[in-house]
């Protein structure tokens, strides 16, 4: 192991702090964490975990540059590990009290069945909110993502991240 944390070494965990967890003021970080763990992919949140562990174990941690990725400041690299510590029983405690995708029964317009990474056409012209283009209909979508929500999908189209209705897709 190296001599100091390196974010370069742990790319997931760099992303969950610097986004998830950016934002939050301190003490917040069970809100951020709760809807990291609701938003992203069981594969994702293992690697933050075990990036979480990794780093909490650190004997030399930058405080400098973990404040910077993380948005706080710490006065002693003890502070930012008790810090990962209290962030890493957060998203343990809520892994293991989340539903399992696989529990929930995700069908599409025409009651087939949909799992994680299928393929789905688009049924209808939809809006994107906040978007500057439709989705047309027959536009198909590949590797979608399943958020535990039975009537809705997550998807990536065009390079951003879309949350749609199971009621306008068809599996291809």
């Amino acid at each position: 192991m190296s001599t100091s944390m390196n974010f370069k070494q742990t790319p997931e965990l760099a992303q969950f702090l610097s986004t998830a967890i950016f934002d939050s003021d301190h003490g917040a970080e069970e809100q951020a964490v709760q809807a990291f763990a609701q938003a992203a992919s069981p594969d994702l949140q293992k690697k933050v975990l075990d990036q979480l562990k990794l780093a909490a174990a650190e004997k030399d941690l930058s405080v400098e540059e973990i404040g910077n990725v993380a948005n706080r400041w710490f006065g002693e690299a003890q502070e930012a590990r008790d810090w990962f510590l209290e962030v890493l029983q957060l998203l343990e405690r809520h892994q293991k009290t989340s539903p399992d995708d696989a529990s929930v029964a995700v069908l599409d317009s025409n009651g087939t069945p949909l799992s994680e990474g299928d393929s789905v056409t688009v049924i209808k012209d939809l809006k994107v909110k906040g978007g500057s283009s439709d989705l047309k209909r027959g536009t198909m979508i590949r590797k979608i993502h399943l958020i535990g929500d039975p009537d809705n999908i997550e998807c990536r189209v065009d390079g951003s991240t879309l949350v749609l209705k199971t009621c306008f897709l068809k599996k291809a």
